[in-house]
């Protein structure tokens, strides 16, 4: 029997980033899941061939994996040149452009256009699965439209407060989604015409078959000590100077501190940088780094399951995280910054605590409140209910009824 059900195309703009290449197979998966046929333009398709297997998809009759090449910067530049005349009323580009090193959305148009002629299936709609790092400028979005016309969508990350990027008035483009609620609720308000969706903020919660070495490591070195974890990419809004300052108030014979992921050193504050020199020029004993990405996120959940607090004060964060997540899958308590929206949910929930991110003695505090027996079972049904409200299976199901509304309204919208 062939596959019928509606066809998508979805496009990965990045790949080497666990975190991103996770959310392109769970969303493939899913709409795998409701009998959609799949195109999966990616750059690492043997990355997303070893994810789907492990869901039972990667074999799926309704899937065709296409990598993209890179390509030829003479030819994109061509064209975009081509664009820039067409549209030569349009302001030109700055010579100091701040989104210089962004994506462009004509590379994006150009390799959908090269897959279609490879697809077994015409696609009805595209879904781009990172847009954070797209130019935002008109010109760009402009040579964009001129290539490409299929109605398409994509997620937002780390969304701004209003909608100012040039995508926004493209043509093809029906609707956005995004991990908070709020935001959404202001775009809807400001773009009636496109269509916005939240989705939950989930992740992924398997573990290894066997011990990793690493986590081997991890538990002969803490010696049964409570364990605090901080993890992830380790940029500037890591909070890196208050969270040096709380290991050296802590005392090591009670507790250990595990810092894993790649450091962008550009990223920091000069308090951050003089923090962690002090810290590698004379390493505490309870602390272990790993300072590299760890490509097997079941290897990252295992630290997460050795630990038993979440650190996660973030500097100025006021964005969605997976982090509550984590912790809710392992039942481990989590500690985070008020005010901002992962505050909020995390005491909504009370899943942790939130302390002020310059407030070292509060989050010393904090740790030693969540380790308690007590606090602990006061918060497994709060867990669970966590889990329940940001679970793969809401985020399926929203998700998919997303992209059915938004074929729905362009059938409308042509009508």
């Amino acid at each position: 029997m062939k596959p019928s059900g509606p066809c998508i195309l979805v496009y990965n703009p990045i790949s080497g980033h666990g975190h991103l290449d996770s959310w392109n197979a769970l969303f493939v998966s899913f709409l795998l899941q409701e009998g959609w046929r799949v195109i999966a333009l990616t750059p690492d398709v043997d990355d997303l061939r070893v994810r789907l297997t492990d869901k039972g998809l990667a074999a799926c009759s309704s899937l065709q994996i296409l990598p993209w090449d890179a390509l030829r910067r003479s030819f994109v530049q061509r064209i975009l040149g081509r664009v820039k005349r067409l549209f030569k009323q349009q302001k030109t580009l700055s010579q100091d452009d701040p989104e210089a090193n962004y994506l462009k959305p004509l590379e994006f148009a150009l390799r959908v256009k090269k897959a279609l002629k490879q697809t077994k299936w015409q696609p009805e709609v595209v879904f781009n699965m990172y847009m954070d790092l797209y130019r935002t400028d008109a010109t760009s979005w402009q040579a964009f439209d001129a290539i490409c016309q299929l109605p398409w969508s994509g997620i937002r990350f780390v969304p701004r407060q209003d909608p100012t990027e040039a995508y926004y008035r493209s043509p093809s483009l029906f609707g956005m989604c995004f991990l908070d609620e709020s935001i959404c609720e202001q775009y809807r308000a400001s773009l009636p015409k496109k269509t916005f969706e939240y989705l939950p903020d989930i992740t992924e919660s398997a573990l290894p078959s066997q011990p990793s070495d690493i986590a081997q490591k991890i538990k002969a070195l803490a010696k049964g000590r409570k364990t605090v974890f901080l993890g992830g990419t380790i940029g500037g809004g890591k909070n890196l100077a208050r969270w040096y300052a709380l290991i050296q108030r802590a005392d090591p014979a009670k507790w250990f501190f595990l810092q894993i992921g790649e450091v962008h050193l550009n990223s920091l504050t000069p308090e951050d940088i003089a923090a962690r020199q002090r810290v590698m020029q004379d390493m505490p004993e309870n602390l272990f780094i790993h300072p590299a990405y760890l490509p097997d996120e079941k290897t990252f959940n295992e630290i997460i399951q050795l630990s038993d607090v979440l650190f996660a004060v973030y500097r100025n964060f006021r964005i969605s995280s997976n982090m509550p997540g984590k912790a809710a899958a392992f039942d481990r308590p989590i500690l985070v910054a008020k005010d901002y929206l992962m505050g909020q949910r995390v005491t909504s929930y009370g899943i942790g605590l939130a302390v002020p991110e310059d407030d070292v003695a509060q989050m010393q505090a904090a740790l030693e409140m969540l380790v308690r027996d007590e606090q602990i079972a006061q918060m497994r049904d709060r867990f669970r209910s966590y889990r329940n409200d940001f679970s793969i299976e809401a985020l399926q199901h929203r998700f998919v009824n997303y992209l059915k509304n938004g074929l729905n309204q362009r059938v409308e919208d042509r009508s």
